[in-house]
């Protein structure tokens, strides 16, 4: 005899009903509100499968359809607790799926396929990330400590799995999930006064089917982060060696090497991964350099990148590992679509003296 499985969890069982173990019968009445049935009713799934078709105000069904029914209506309420964003579209597709089922309708109509095991664990998956994310809104971003570091990012790390991208529900669940996630890093928590790197990855986040729109960034304090960095005043400084010297002015644009700039820590690191720097330096008559300033850069993920185990402190560790994991979830997040890519100016005027 061909062995039974759940079509909700996949255990096997020796029982007579088609489609559940009694312990998901069980759960399942529970789930949809039904009391249980008496003990009178012998066949307790076909009488599940029967209310479900008087709740959705459909009589006299064959026993084949009840079951198509059933299937289709506890999907969409396992969907529905999921409380994930972007699921509407699905939702509505399994409505009018339950909706074409009549007395009179002579095929199941399928408008999107499913499993109700697939459901059953992105549902379980949206339970464990929910709990995940009331935790990670807890943490004290100050007080790290590698242990904590690490046991979060393997407890968060299965929403980015490339592997859910090929199923329209899961990859709707899992972009959902990601969105979510990258939703809480903008607004607090590792990024707590990283203005730059939270107003990027939040201009990245837009919704399915939609692109970003390309930024312009004149911002004085985002200015004064530049211009305090250590890297922005070794460049400066290296291009006026460089062309400046017996000159009243010079040009750098994106076209040369010398234009390239790479941040190496703090919010222009999370922010800025391959910037080029044009410069206009011109001296006045106190024979001091004046710069009009244009940094451009591509808000993307492209590469996984491994640690750089260059920190001298224990602090500077947690940051490596978490600026490294945070790139690595964000190039996966970019192939769902969850991160998009966008141009970016940050444009200001400096002076010698003044960085």
């Amino acid at each position: 005899m061909k062995e039974k499985r759940c079509i909700l969890c996949n255990k096997p069982y020796n029982y007579k009903y088609v489609m559940f173990g009694r312990g998901c019968l069980d759960n399942l009445y529970d789930l949809l509100g039904f009391s249980k049935p008496p003990k009178i009713i012998w066949n307790k799934e076909l009488f599940l499968c029967t209310k479900i078709a008087w709740k959705n105000h459909k009589f006299f069904l064959s026993k084949k359809k009840k079951y198509a029914l059933a299937q289709k209506y506890i999907a969409l309420n396992y969907l529905k607790l999921m409380n994930l964003e972007f699921l509407e579209d699905i939702k509505e597709k399994i409505s009018k799926d339950i909706n074409s089922i009549t007395v009179f309708s002579k095929n199941i109509v399928e408008t999107i396929s499913f499993t109700l095991n697939e459901i059953y664990k992105l549902f379980n998956y949206s339970q464990k990330f929910n709990e995940l994310l009331k935790e990670f809104k807890k943490i004290n971003w100050e007080e790290l400590d590698e242990k904590l570091v690490d046991n979060y990012i393997k407890n968060v790390s299965f929403i980015f799995d490339t592997t859910k991208q090929t199923n329209p529900i899961s990859y709707t669940v899992f972009y959902s999930m990601q969105y979510m996630f990258w939703q809480v890093v903008v607004v607090g928590g590792i990024l707590t006064n990283k203005k730059l790197s939270s107003k990027l990855l939040s201009n990245s986040l837009s919704i399915i089917g939609q692109k970003p729109k390309d930024l312009i960034i004149d911002d004085d304090e985002i200015t004064a982060l530049i211009t305090k960095s250590t890297v922005f005043k070794e460049k400066l400084n290296q291009l006026i060696e460089k062309y400046g010297e017996g000159k009243e002015e010079f040009i750098i644009d994106n076209k040369k090497e010398d234009s390239l700039v790479r941040f190496e820590s703090g919010d222009l690191l999370y922010a800025l991964h391959n910037a080029t720097m044009n410069v206009k330096a011109k001296k006045d008559k106190e024979n001091k350099w004046n710069f009009d300033i244009e940094i451009n850069d591509t808000y993307d993920f492209t590469d996984f990148k491994d640690l750089k185990e260059y920190a001298d402190t224990e602090k500077g560790k947690i940051i490596d590992i978490f600026s490294t994991t945070l790139n690595n979830f964000g190039v996966v997040s970019s192939e769902y679509g969850v991160i998009k890519t966008f141009d970016l100016k940050i444009k200001f005027k400096t002076k010698e003296g003044e960085f």
